[in-house]
């Protein structure tokens, strides 16, 4: 099934060809795909086809064209396969697709910076991956394989991924890795295996009500049952005793059936999202993630694309003694909702943290104490914090005498200032930084809170800004530019001195670019 071309020496290890180089042999997907794509050409087309069906029903035309269109569509899904094919030379891998508009993809082996295998219900029903190779974090950056067996689409991972022969059981040690990074020298894996960081526990479902994804859901499903409640009261469905009764139900009833119902909801995502998750790392530092109930996807991440970690601490999760941790990396789906970048589900925090250390290497960073930001930094949290409760006593000290409020209203003041106090005190007690001699930490948020770990040589520049009103305040937001993760990570409400300190410890050959630094100095 595969056709060869001449030119190009070819990649050790792979099945079909030498161990020795070579020409690099054309490949074509997996046979089993004849069974997948002639569907899923005909689920493109079924909006089509029910056009025609809804058209000969009223037509005295005997002439069945749906007959006519499907093998049509089977016969283009067959040649979709017959038209793919990919082969790896020693610097690239191509794709190359299409019979009268033939398309040629192609990604430069030392750019490769993530492979994921994804498996959807019907790939695993026929044990097949689709296999996506990226170059960068943009969709136009990805070459996609749909799609391969699950073994070989493994063995080419490790090929792209560690660039040594997938057939050899022991790996050499891992060199060349950024500061911070190295593989901790306890809990080595099975002799010729990966090191297993993490393994799902069915227990920690109990901690997805308390993302910030369940309170969101919570807030939802009750304006959407208020207002059905309301729609069938009014309009006379047939619903509309079950509505009535429910509505008449005592309103901690209420509450409770939502909070029910949002944390079944909730721990259903979790189970779809995370089950069977596993974080392991082989003997070069990649990271490879496997998880998935329905559509299970594996991640590669390789160990040199990797800058950080990104520790989530929501409000609920705190409260509940759970973690996140997510991926500080180059080449990610994480920052466009493709969620490459899990390293741990929400799990129990001594769990999560010393998965943090494993990766980076840094348990000062991962867990130690931070340098506060100051008096000017608490004043402004305050300040914010309690403007809605000052706005909403002066809309009620107005609405009184003018318009008959009910003077009851006033005490709702009361509790909004309570909570605006506390919630200001909170997002300060969560500001912070420190540096390590391998990473820079900052930390910030309430409600939801993140504690990144960047290491210093991903910081590739700097920006210092400051708004009216931090300029009255004296602080400034100190922003590290990096090529991974979002780009970007702020240091909030830093005092100008701390910021322009930070920025000659870190990077003192960028220091000279800012001249009322220098000038102070």
């Amino acid at each position: 099934m595969t056709e060869p071309t001449a030119g190009t020496p070819g990649t050790p290890g792979r099945e079909g060809r030498a161990g020795t180089e070579q020409e690099a042999e054309w490949q074509r997907l997996d046979k089993r795909m004849l069974l997948i794509h002639p569907i899923q050409t005909f689920v493109r087309a079924l909006p089509a086809l029910l056009a025609i069906f809804v058209v000969q029903l009223g037509s005295d035309d005997s002439d069945r064209w749906e007959l006519i269109v499907l093998p049509v569509i089977v016969a283009f899904g067959l040649l979709r396969w017959v038209t793919t094919r990919y082969r790896i030379s020693a610097d690239q891998i191509e794709l190359r697709r299409g019979l009268l508009n033939k398309q040629t993809t192609t990604a430069r082996l030392d750019k490769v910076r993530s492979v994921d295998l994804t498996a959807e219900v019907h790939h695993r029903l026929l044990g097949l991956a689709r296999v996506e190779v990226s170059t960068g974090s943009a969709a136009r950056e990805r070459l996609v394989l749909d799609s391969l067996g699950v073994e070989e689409g493994r063995r080419l991972r490790a090929e792209l991924l560690h660039r040594v022969d997938p057939d050899v059981i022991t790996l050499p040690p891992p060199t060349g890795q950024p500061a911070g990074l190295e593989p901790p020298r306890s809990a080595p894996g099975p002799a010729g295996g990966d090191e297993e960081l993490l393994r799902l526990e069915p227990s920690w479902v109990r901690f997805a009500p308390f993302t910030m994804t369940g309170i969101g859901s919570a807030a939802a499903i009750f304006g959407f049952a208020s207002q059905g409640l309301g729609r069938f009261s009014e309009e006379g469905y047939v619903l509309e005793a079950g509505a009535d009764w429910v509505r008449r139900l005592a309103w901690w009833v209420d509450v409770l059936g939502i909070l029910v119902l949002v944390s079944a909801l909730a721990i259903a995502a979790y189970l779809l999202s995370f089950w069977g998750f596993r974080l392991t790392r082989n003997r070069t530092g990649s990271l490879h993630t496997r998880r998935g109930l329905l559509t299970s996807r594996e991640v590669g991440i390789d160990h040199t694309r990797v800058r950080g970690v990104e520790l989530g601490e929501p409000l609920g999760l705190r409260l509940a003694g759970a973690r996140r941790l997510k991926a500080v990396s180059t080449g990610l789906q994480g920052e466009t909702g493709g969620g490459s970048d899990w390293l741990a589900p929400p799990a129990p925090r001594a769990v999560v943290l010393p998965v943090a250390t494993a990766v980076t290497g840094d348990a000062e960073a991962v867990s130690g104490p931070l340098v506060p930001h100051g008096p000017a930094a608490r004043r402004r949290r305050l300040t914010r914090a309690m403007l809605l409760p000052v706005v909403v006593a002066l809309a009620l000290g107005t609405g009184l005498p003018l318009w008959d409020w009910p003077g009851w209203l006033l005490w709702v003041v009361l509790p909004l200032g309570v909570a605006g106090w506390f919630l200001g005190l909170d997002r300060y007690a969560g500001l912070g930084h420190a540096v390590t001699p391998a990473h820079l930490v900052s930390r910030s948020g309430s409600l939801d809170r993140n504690r990144v770990v960047l290491t210093r040589n991903g910081v590739i520049g700097w920006k210092v800004r400051q708004s009216f009103f931090q300029r009255r305040a004296g602080v400034v937001t100190l922003v590290a530019t990096t090529a991974a993760g979002q780009q970007h990570y702020d240091l909030l409400d830093l005092t100008t001195d701390r910021a322009y300190e930070l920025v000659d410890e870190l990077s003192p050959e960028l220091f000279a670019q800012f001249p009322d630094a220098c000038a102070t100095a």
